[in-house]
């Protein structure tokens, strides 16, 4: 999404009266904040949306990697809001991790069947 867009974007999320309130400085304050690459520059990006079956919906799932950029009080900060033993992160790792096995075992059955 190009800046002006996300921009746009935002300012469309707000309340009417919000928006409208806001300053020249606020507002360029407001692009330098959502224009800014840092997030998106990583070795690993990946982004998947998956089609649930029979609810019309769709789920997301985004993994990023790369080196820690954040200083230590906003990694503390973050870490009370986004807490990680929730229980709907237990319930997407334990899926992972059976899916991991799964695949696993199917390459392993697919080695000795191969006979490597």
């Amino acid at each position: 999404m190009h800046s002006n867009a996300a921009m746009e974007a935002l300012l469309d999320r707000m309340p009417a009266e919000v928006a409208d309130s806001l300053t020249p400085e606020q507002r360029a304050a407001l692009y330098d904040a959502i224009s800014s690459p840092t997030w998106r520059c990583n070795p690993v990006d990946v982004r998947l949306s998956v089609p649930m079956p029979g609810t019309g919906r769709r789920c997301f799932v985004t993994i990023v990697a790369g080196w820690e950029r954040r200083g230590a009080e906003r990694i503390r900060r973050e870490r009370l809001i986004y807490r990680l033993g929730t229980a709907g992160n237990l319930v997407f790792l334990l899926g992972m991790g059976v899916g991991m096995l799964a695949v696993a075992a199917v390459l392993a059955a697919g080695a000795r069947f191969l006979g490597l």
